[in-house]
């Protein structure tokens, strides 16, 4: 186990901020050695508190422009847990259970809403979706650095 101690959560905010930072670059933030920091980056990394990293894509220049939030419902006798077969799935950006009348918001996001409508019917449902409510986001006010 790994202690999440001030110096990891600085360390962390760092690289959520900004994910290409190297060891030197974070040790001049922080006042510590670069060994240090490599050290504690990589027990986070053994420890999976930092998971993996990811760039952050502009959708609009890669073609993505259809950008919706799923919400609804699973099929009896299915679990919630179960949607993790979804991962790998083509524009499919997150997958969260929550709580409420529909326990699924799914992340979608695809070339067109044609692409959006095929991955619902052919990916979403089929895994076992019921009472499933679309929502188009219009626009995207903010995006807070660390997420994609």
């Amino acid at each position: 186990m790994v202690a999440v101690d001030d110096m990891n959560r600085r360390i962390l905010n760092l690289l959520k901020a900004d994910g290409k930072l190297t060891y030197r670059e974070i040790a001049a933030k922080l006042r510590r050695s670069p060994s240090t920091v490599r050290d504690r980056i990589r027990r986070m990394e053994d420890y999976n508190v930092i998971l993996g990293y990811a760039a952050i894509v502009d959708r609009e220049i890669t073609g993505m422009k259809a950008d919706a939030i799923v919400l609804a419902d699973v099929e009896d006798g299915v679990s919630v847990r179960d949607l993790r077969k979804l991962n790998g799935v083509d524009g499919v950006a997150e997958v969260s259970a929550v709580s409420g009348d529909r326990r699924v918001i799914i992340r979608l996001r695809a070339h067109d809403s044609e692409t959006l409508d095929t991955i619902i019917s052919n990916k979403l449902i089929p895994a076992g979706l019921k009472d499933v409510e679309v929502r188009i986001i219009m626009e995207e006010i903010m995006r807070f650095p660390g997420t994609s």
